[in-house]
């Protein structure tokens, strides 16, 4: 999370965080582990079908068993790189863009904004149904067309941060949306002692504040300035 926290601008709230299903790892690991059995079990017929046989001075059957150990081991390590990827895999979804982290020791980051983003493509396998993972294609207006976020652990809940990210964008709402701008608009609770002008005047100041911020558009400035004035 430390690494996602650096690449954040000033005010940009996380949405949503992803990162592929256990399954993809599981998968790959149960792989690696039958092709050591393998090995091992090579390594030990050879003893029993090379008894006698001796090469470069030593038992043939004690130098296959050798070579299958060393092979495992390299194995063994190509299980743990797989881990320390899958871990560092993620998709994140802001306010303002996706970001695609991948790497182990140089890490790879892919940045598209919100507003590039022209249409988003679900796809889940029948196993992906099954074990709740799929796929979620972005196109974009960039030159590299096409973002993926492949084998994603539950990846309706991706598709629908983006949509929600990029319907706000569309109404001018930089970090807030509706529900947040209604309550931080609420009149009765905040100033409860006040005459119905004072609070009508103290509601203009913060919605001049939040559309100074590029919390809310002009557009949306002038509507409930409108609809403020219209309680007077």
């Amino acid at each position: 999370m430390k690494t996602i926290e650096t690449l954040l601008g000033r005010g940009e709230r996380v949405r949503y965080i992803g990162r592929q299903h256990v399954f993809v790892l599981i998968s790959n690991i149960v792989t690696e582990l039958a092709l050591i059995g393998v090995l091992i079990a090579a390594g030990i017929v050879s003893q029993i079908a090379f008894p006698d046989k001796v090469l470069a001075g030593m038992e043939v059957g004690v130098l296959v068993l050798m070579v299958c150990v060393i092979i495992s081991l390299l194995i063994l390590c190509s299980a743990a790189l797989d881990y320390l990827y899958w871990s560092n895999t993620r998709c994140v979804v802001t306010d303002r863009r996706v970001l695609m982290l991948r790497g182990i020791f140089n890490i790879e980051v892919v940045d598209v904004p919100i507003e590039k983003i022209n249409e988003i493509k679900f796809r889940q396998s029948w196993l992906g149904r099954l074990f709740g993972f799929g796929d979620v294609e972005m196109t974009t207006a960039s030159v590299s067309g096409i973002c993926q976020c492949r084998n994603l652990d539950s990846p309706d809940e991706l598709k629908r941060a983006l949509s929600e990210a990029q319907r706000d964008l569309q109404r001018g709402y930089a970090y807030l949306n509706q529900h947040d701008i209604d309550a931080y608009l609420e009149l009765e609770d905040a100033f409860a002692g006040d005459s119905d002008v004072e609070r009508i005047s103290h509601a203009l100041q913060r919605l001049a504040d939040m559309r100074d911020r590029g919390l809310i558009s002009r557009d949306e400035f002038e509507e409930k300035k409108r609809e403020l004035l219209s309680r007077i």
